[in-house]
């Protein structure tokens, strides 16, 4: 990317690299359960893995995500695997306990590890490559500011501890945007096969990146139309669009889609997917209407609602004090940069008015792609304030700096003091061994309930009759996803009046009685952990956790 190394940006690596390995075992062992919502467990990964390549051609898919950052992580488990098998302790697998594993618990724990090994290696690129993109279009110093303020953005840090697929998406989403800034500003071909692989890896890890691998299109086309000479402006624009760059760069893109997405051995697993996201129906397949929908207007309400969540999940990624500098920074870069107004607003814009617009519920993770960009325009816009001697200018920015590394910090150590590591605490303190205990959400959102007799209580049985004659010796809920207590997600949520959440009363009735102590429960605990910097909007970061107790 660079011909050496940038000693800013070494410190800037050096810092994302501790952000993201301090306390890396949040949440964990946990067996292939994990307090991150989303997250692939490591039986997860395997499991899919074996239904996407054995039998050849099943037709199968996952109808969660297609197939690229499973095999990603299916590759960062084979040496494991490989030295389990070799020593004996990874045998005759099987889809049962203990899976062939002569210690589950260890081996479960180590894939885990590495997959969010594999996520810091990601968010690390991903910061790389926020360096080369300002380095490119404006110097050195935005490069490294952007990449500080990508870095310390506090999404980042938390993904970094997980093994979830937006790192991946992430990366390789900002590598596309950095091989296309590279192909702006060169005339060697090989930007744009590494665009070609980028956005096949894109595609194959969460296709939601087309709308943003759209407008790197654009950008291409437009810059090498306005660079051309001769023809009309037609002429021009099919000379852009069309040269033996930009087919070897489709072709790659092609090729890697279908490689990393499997179309080569499950080709009707692949088109089943495609039929999926079309929304064509897929034989054998019933599941409910993902809430997504796209419409060139929805109205002035839902368009300003639609902003409304969009700021609020922005300025909870950066703070507002960046986020005001950001959008700054947009309009100075509009107004004083046209290529790099080119190379960034074009797909910040298609990403969001096509790919975000078509989310009934616009949660932060879905934003992640546009972190680089705003990290941009911020630095920007810093860099230029400095050099022009506006007064305060450097303070404003070292405050900034500062500030995302409070935060990114602060995350942190809202991991290492997750409110279920002192509920777990508790239990194991004051309740037997296998103790009853019910809950009524998911694992995701629990403490560790090892060693008790812990049932999640299907939506159906949350009543109060049936909580009477369960008689569990406590009851235990999280502030994260309350509403799945008493509500399930609705079918098809397009129907005339539909949400999407469905309450069922008799779940409301228990959850009200209990919290109004008419049950013979009782609150005699509760862990939180109250941000001072941040306002986090990722779900699983630090739920407050209560405890009931029978008390008769």
């Amino acid at each position: 990317m660079f011909r050496r190394p940038d000693p800013g940006l070494c410190v800037v690596l050096v810092t994302s690299a501790a952000l993201g390995l301090f306390h890396l075992g949040w949440g964990l062992p946990n067996g292939n359960e994990s307090w991150a919502a989303d997250s692939m467990g490591p039986l997860t990964v395997l499991n899919v893995g074996r239904r996407q390549l054995v039998p050849l051609d099943s037709g199968w898919f996952w109808f969660k995500y297609p197939f690229g950052y499973p095999l990603v992580l299916l590759a960062a488990y084979v040496p494991y695997l490989g030295w389990l098998w070799l020593t004996g302790a990874f045998s005759a697998p099987t889809a049962v306990y203990p899976y062939g594993l002569a210690d589950p618990e260890a081996a479960l724990f180590h894939l885990a590890l590495i997959a969010r090994l594999v996520n810091v290696g990601f968010v690390l690129g991903t910061v790389a490559f926020t360096y080369g993109i300002g380095r490119r279009l404006f110097g050195r110093r935005v490069g490294i500011l952007a990449a500080w303020f990508a870095a310390t953005a506090y999404p980042l840090v938390y993904y970094a501890h997980t093994s979830n697929q937006d790192p991946a998406y992430l990366f390789w989403l900002t590598m596309a945007l950095w091989a296309t800034v590279a192909a702006t500003t060169s005339a060697a071909r090989w930007p744009l096969w590494l665009l070609g692989f980028a956005a096949g890896m894109a595609m194959a890890t969460k296709e939601q990146g087309f709308a943003l691998l759209l407008g790197l299109a654009v950008v291409l086309v437009a810059h090498g139309a306005r660079s051309s000479d001769g023809g009309s402006l037609a002429a021009r624009v099919l000379r852009a669009a069309w040269n033996p760059g930009t087919r070897a760069g489709v072709v790659v893109a092609l090729l890697t889609w279908c490689l990393a997405g499997n179309a080569f051995l499950n080709p009707s697993g692949f088109l089943n997917r495609l039929r999926d996201l079309s929304g064509s129906p897929v034989p054998g397949l019933s599941a409910r209407v993902t809430p997504v929908r796209f419409a060139l207007f929805k109205g002035f309400d839902k368009e300003l609602g639609y902003v409304r969540d969009f700021v609020d999940v922005m300025s909870s990624t950066f703070g507002w004090p960046l986020f005001v500098v950001a959008l700054a920074g947009l309009v100075y870069v509009a107004a004083r940069r046209r290529h790099a107004a080119l190379c960034l607003l074009v797909p910040l814009a298609l990403y969001a008015y096509v790919s975000l617009r078509t989310h009934h519920v616009l949660v932060l993770r879905y934003t992640l792609p546009l972190v680089p960009i705003f990290a941009l325009t911020a630095a920007a816009l810093c860099v230029a304030a400095v050099r022009n001697r506006v007064p305060a200018a450097v303070a404003v920015t070292a405050l900034l700096a500062a500030l995302g590394l409070g935060r990114a910090v602060e995350l942190d150590v809202l991991l290492r003091d997750d409110p279920r590591y002192a509920a777990e605490a508790w239990l194991s303190a004051n309740l037997a061994p296998r103790a009853a205990v019910e809950t009524w959400q998911k694992k995701v959102y629990m403490p560790r309930l090892h060693g008790f007799a812990a049932t999640e209580v299907p939506l159906g049985e949350r009543t109060v009759a049936g909580l009477l004659e369960r008689r569990p010796e406590a009851i235990v809920l999280s502030s994260a996803s309350r509403r799945t207590i008493s509500h399930f997600w609705t079918k098809d949520w397009r129907v005339p009046g539909a949400e999407l959440l469905t309450e069922v009363p008799e779940a409301s009735e228990l959850l009200r009685a209990l919290e109004a102590g008419e049950l013979p429960y009782r609150e005699v605990a509760r862990f939180s952990r109250e941000p001072w910097l941040l306002r986090v909007r990722i779900t699983s970061v630090a739920p407050t956790i209560r405890v009931f107790q029978r008390i008769s």
